[in-house]
């Protein structure tokens, strides 16, 4: 919404106000202050009964973070017909709408809530035996159906542009798949096979080998080739065959007999064909679309950001996978263009992007989101892994030397936080917890990865030289 539209709601909001005299805005505030708990409780009881909400909410999340936020909003509402701050309480509405956007949850499920406070007022109203009451209720249902007009507004604009981004990162996405996967998928899915069989026929007794869902290929169709080509109807027939193989290596596993787990093997090199099959179809329709890449690094810019993590996010929430974030920053830069030039700060940021590729699998995603900053989100990944991706990258960047066209070298070193997904619907929280943790690593001294478990709690894995404590 622009300036002025936000103008313009102030004004209703005021008018609306100044139907009401001063005791009936107040006696309303009084009755949402004494209330306010009970009609909070209300809402998010039917949050939790509705079958559509079970992915956004629950209970743990709504008791630690989510109750004591819609709590302040009602007293917030609330307020401004007293202090008259309508434009900031328009603005306040504006946001709300932007963080269910941004989350995805359904405009008709939050005004289902409302409905529910309202219901509660009106209960609530009924057991009181004031006189003016029946004033203060309609003031209070007209704020609050303004209130969620107001959220509506801004949720439907930013969902619109939020689907915008989503198809033409499809688009981009598909791109890139056509250039640098296709012959790398390829191979990772003949090894995954090779590698079961040689193990089959090798005569050992007992062996373990990774879900083709867990292998490279099959992260990188899931988390990146199936979203690129959604609509295409080969996608689900290949999701289909990766968890049918699932199934046939887990029996080629637990198979006792020896020409039982050949016959197996037959029946997953059938479906796999059938893969690499629908793939090779999948490629023949992509179309080269570079815009979302930064033209130095070659990695993702930040335009396709907030969809990748939103997306993942969702992904993880469904599926019970963890998902984690690196927030990397190179240290002292404004330092290496000082003293030797941009074109070796360019230097350094590239083998930065070097650096972060050579180091994630396919279904990861790296980004460059501005200046000498990068992210890379790890898909199906835990604490561990990305702790020991993280000290790579510092150890690798540290140690490398970097030689300019005009004979002089230098020696660089980054800082990386680093956060697990901890449940919260809102993607940027998690970027926020990323963030956090990476100028916490700076601000204890540079050149270290921090790791931070979640909001309320940070713990820190040293790296160099000591061991830092949040």
């Amino acid at each position: 919404m622009n300036n002025e539209c936000m103008a313009m709601l102030a004004e209703q909001w005021e008018h609306i106000c100044q139907n009401y005299s001063s005791d009936d805005l107040l006696h309303a505030f009084q009755f949402i202050q004494d209330h306010s708990l009970v009609l909070v409780e209300e809402f998010y009881k039917k949050m939790l009964v509705e079958k559509e909400s079970a992915e956004f909410f629950s209970d743990d999340l709504i008791q630690q973070r989510l109750l004591n936020t819609l709590n302040a909003w009602l007293l917030e509402s609330f307020s401004v017909g007293i202090n008259k701050r309508y434009s900031e309480a328009v603005q306040k509405q504006h946001k709300v709408g932007h963080v269910h956007a941004r989350v995805g949850i359904p405009s008709w499920l939050i005004m289902r809530g409302i409905c529910e406070i309202e219901r509660k007022v009106f209960e609530l109203v009924a057991q009181n035996q004031q006189q003016d009451m029946i004033t203060v209720c309609s003031y209070i249902v007209q704020i609050m159906g303004f209130a969620s007009e107001i959220m509506c507004r801004s949720y439907e604009f930013n969902l619109e542009k939020n689907n915008d981004i989503k198809h033409t990162y499809r688009l981009f996405s598909a791109m890139q798949d056509v250039a640098s996967q296709k012959d790398k998928q390829r191979s990772s899915l003949l090894n995954w096979e090779n590698e079961l069989m040689f193990k089959v026929f090798s005569d050992e007794l007992k062996f373990t080998h990774p879900l083709l869902s867990k292998s490279e290929f099959g992260l990188w169709f899931i988390h990146k080739a199936a979203y690129a080509f959604t609509g295409s109807e080969q996608v689900s027939v290949i999701i289909d065959r990766i968890y049918q193989i699932d199934l046939l290596s887990q029996q080629v596993l637990n198979a006792i007999e020896k020409d039982k787990a050949i016959q197996l093997i037959q029946d997953i090199r059938e479906n796999n064909r059938e893969i690499q099959h629908l793939v090779d179809q999948l490629f023949q329709v992509a179309d080269y679309i570079d815009s979302g890449s930064d033209s130095l690094t070659q990695l993702l810019n930040r335009r396709y950001l907030n969809t990748i993590v939103s997306r993942e996010i969702n992904f993880s929430r469904k599926n019970n996978t963890p998902l984690s974030l690196l927030a990397i920053d190179a240290d002292f830069f404004k330092r290496i263009n000082d003293k030797f030039g941009h074109a070796a700060g360019d230097l350094a940021l590239q083998f930065i992007g070097e650096v972060l590729l050579e180091s994630v699998q396919g279904s990861d995603y790296a980004f460059r989101v501005g200046g000498e900053e990068f992210l890379l989100l790890l898909v199906d990944s835990d604490l561990g892994r990305a702790q020991e991706i993280a000290e790579n990258i510092r150890r690798r960047i540290q140690e490398t030397t970097i030689r300019t066209t005009m004979g002089s070298s230098f020696n660089f070193t980054v800082s990386i936080g680093c956060a697990l997904y901890d449940g919260h619907p809102d993607y940027q929280k998690f970027l926020d917890t990323a963030d956090t943790a990476l100028y916490a690593a700076k601000n204890s001294g540079r050149n270290r990865v921090y790791l931070a478990q979640n909001e309320l709690q940070v713990a820190v894995v040293a790296n160099t030289p000591e061991s830092v404590q949040l």
